[in-house]
């Protein structure tokens, strides 16, 4: 620009820049008496003959500057200078505006000819070379330090070790990359409706990992609600007071905070301050941490991933551990009890169930045995099991009437039910002596005698309804006679809707079931169990959609 003024003989030069974002032309070197005030002022897009010049690519001379009705007055006006006349040439690189040239008042002599204009294109096209090279020198530079950063955070990232926190050695790596004294990751603590500081770098002892913030009085606060990147140059001017929290003295006034994104949702914030040059933060500095906040939010995915693969991994033992205590709470029914052979089934739906079953000797000539269907499925149903289990083995070792058992557990049971949990029951109480079955239900679906002479199946249900309904419940006890070689078949609603078909049909269901038993009527219950589980894993393929229990007893 000094020999642009020197050779065009003129009281001043200036170069300005294009501004493709807004149009904008900017003085950036300015040679002349006002040049120091000027530089860093903006010609509006279209405005002047610099603005002509940008339009056509053309260079303009223009004798009379102020009579001329493009002429931009206002950095005349605002700096007291006297524009007379002016040439300005496009500043071009293969085809590519980088700015303007232009010099203004011919010293000795009229006005610009065509040699100035020569003359100035080619000091124009060497300052477009030297203006774009600096440039594309800048840009390496700042992708280099960029590409670096990101290796040492990429590095720590590496040689973290299994029980270090990959999200403080991003922390200590984003410090040291971009020469920071504090660097803070702030994750969203949705529970409480704030922030916590998860990690951070040069902090006081006071705001340490796990520190509470409020999001409403802190600029992480705002560019988490928003979602948008800020970079303050002076946090005493351009944040308002609210929003600068007490007890955070920075050494510098320039702050950095950037969003944290996972799966499209912010879900904390990178702030970073005092740079270690008392500088500010620029746009390189914000493309940094706007790369590292993707790692950041990977690792907080693999963070929450791990936890929740070790919620898992407890969770599954400990419902393989309740699942085997559930398989030894059912007692073993005995295959025979004197001339009675006997044979059960119990399938849960998932690892744990709600079905149960049981049997006890009572005496010397008779026995009970009881099926059980809790309401609902899975770890809830296998504690109220437990519960409903334990109350009618401790009431059948004092009561031997099936209604006053069930009266007196289901008092309480209906205590201790939760969230309306109930349990169907049937309880049977076989006399081998009177060969008599004595029966009591609560609410659970018919059972069936059937009777190997006649070939009759005989439905046994009695009223009464589900325990833990209500405290007071009376139960209705009835009794049937049975003869030898008939079969008592006593089974939860789970086995019946997997033979029902995708409709779950209960008759068709019973249908199903009283076929198979019947087919192995002579063959004794174990064949027919065996038979019975072969075909309810055909019915049910790939898995059973409720928990299934079948007892069977023939006389």
């Amino acid at each position: 620009m000094d020999t642009a003024r020197e050779l065009l003989g003129s009281e001043g030069c200036s170069l300005l820049l294009y501004e493709p974002q807004t149009g904008d032309l900017v003085f950036d070197v300015v040679i002349g008496d006002k040049g120091d005030i000027i530089r860093g002022e903006r010609v509006p897009s279209g405005m002047g003959i610099a603005g002509t010049v940008v339009a056509t690519r053309k260079p303009e001379i223009v004798d009379d500057a102020q009579g001329d009705e493009r002429w931009y007055r206002g950095i005349d006006k605002k700096y007291l200078f006297h524009t007379r006349n002016i040439l300005c040439v496009p500043m071009l690189i293969q085809d590519e505006l980088v700015g303007v040239l232009e010099v203004v008042n011919t010293l000795g002599r009229e006005g610009y000819d065509e040699g100035d204009v020569e003359m100035a294109e080619y000091l124009a096209g060497q300052a477009a070379v030297a203006i774009t090279t600096r440039r594309l020198h800048d840009d390496l530079n700042n992708r280099i330090e960029e590409i670096t950063a990101l290796y040492e955070v990429t590095q720590s990232i590496s040689l973290a070790t299994p029980d270090e926190n990959l999200i403080d050695a991003i922390c200590s790596a984003l410090a040291a990359s971009i020469k920071v004294r504090r660097v803070s990751i702030l994750l969203a603590d949705e529970s409480e409706g704030g922030l916590h500081i998860e990690s951070g770098y040069g902090l006081p002892d006071a705001v340490g990992p796990g520190y509470g913030i409020d999001q409403k009085e802190c600029i992480a606060g705002h560019v988490y609600k928003t979602g948008d990147p800020l970079i303050v140059t002076d946090i005493r001017k351009e944040i308002p007071e609210e929003m600068r929290r007490e007890g955070r003295s920075y050494l510098t006034e320039s702050f950095l905070a950037v969003p944290v994104r996972l799966a499209n949702s912010v879900i904390g914030v990178i702030c970073c301050a005092d740079k270690l040059t008392g500088g500010v933060f620029d746009s390189h500095d914000l493309r940094i941490v706007t790369t590292v906040s993707g790692q950041v939010s990977q690792a907080y995915g693999a963070m929450i991933n791990q936890r929740e693969q070790e919620q898992r991994r407890r969770l599954s033992h400990e419902i393989d551990v309740a699942a085997e205590i559930q398989r030894k709470i059912l007692h073993a029914v005995p295959s025979s009890v004197g001339r009675h052979r006997l044979a059960a089934f119990n399938k849960p739906a998932k690892v744990v169930g709600g079905d149960f079953y049981d049997y006890y000797r009572l005496d010397r000539h008779s026995y009970s045995l009881l099926v059980a269907d809790i309401s609902g499925k899975g770890i809830p149903a296998a504690l109220f099991m437990g519960l409903a289990l334990n109350v009618v083995r401790a009431e059948r070792r004092v009561e031997s009437s099936p209604s006053e058992l069930l009266r007196n557990a289901n008092r309480y049971i209906h205590q201790d039910s939760e969230n309306g949990m109930f349990v169907t029951l049937f309880y049977a109480v076989v006399d081998s002596r009177d060969s008599v079955i004595r029966y009591a239900s609560a609410g659970h679906n018919d059972q069936f005698l059937l009777c190997a002479g006649s070939g009759e199946v005989k439905a046994l249900n009695a009223r009464g309804r589900a325990l833990g309904l209500a405290p007071d419940q009376k139960f209705e006890e009835r009794s049937v006679a049975y003869e030898k070689g008939d079969m008592l078949l006593l089974f939860t609603d789970g086995v019946t809707e997997c033979f029902g078909g995708d409709r779950l049909d209960i008759s068709e269901g019973e249908k199903e079931l009283l076929r198979i038993a019947r087919e192995h009527l002579s063959a004794g219950p174990d064949e027919m169990m065996t038979r019975l589980k072969r075909r309810l894993e055909e019915a049910v393929n790939p898995e059973f959609a409720d928990d299934v229990t079948v007892v069977a007893v023939q006389f």
